[in-house]
């Protein structure tokens, strides 16, 4: 989704906010497998990192990002500021976990500097002319 720009921060740097649109909220509820499961007992056994796990939340991150960025070009905006991102365990075991994504689409304009140019030096007459 071209276009669209996402940020954590309440503003864009290079970027003035013209217009406030309003929140965009993604919820994602998505499940792992038993079999994941199985082997994340593992890791919560003898410690370390569930790279199993850890795609799967990836996965729906970067899922919720992209529907996230797809609603605020529908509603009209060109970015979303101040993206929070919250996660939930839903069931007692590992299977379920919810992501929400929040943040405020707006339209962005990108600032330009004048850059002043010196005067026109062919006008000026030569010193001690």
């Amino acid at each position: 989704m071209q276009n669209v720009l996402v940020t954590t921060t309440p503003s864009l740097e290079g970027y003035r906010i013209r217009s406030y649109l309003g929140p965009i909220v993604i919820p994602t509820v998505g499940a792992g497998n038993m079999v994941r499961d199985w082997f994340g007992g593992f890791t919560d056994v003898f410690g370390g990192k569930s790279h199993s796990y850890q795609k799967v939340f990836t996965k729906f991150l970067n899922q919720g990002v992209r529907e996230m960025m797809s609603q605020a070009k529908t509603n009209g905006a060109n970015a979303v500021v101040n993206l929070r991102i919250e996660t939930t365990n839903m069931s007692s075991g590992k299977s379920v976990i919810s992501i929400i994504l929040y943040g405020t689409a707006v339209i962005v304009e990108k600032i330009v500097e004048k850059v002043e140019k010196p005067e026109d030096m062919s006008n000026q007459e030569a010193p001690g002319a």
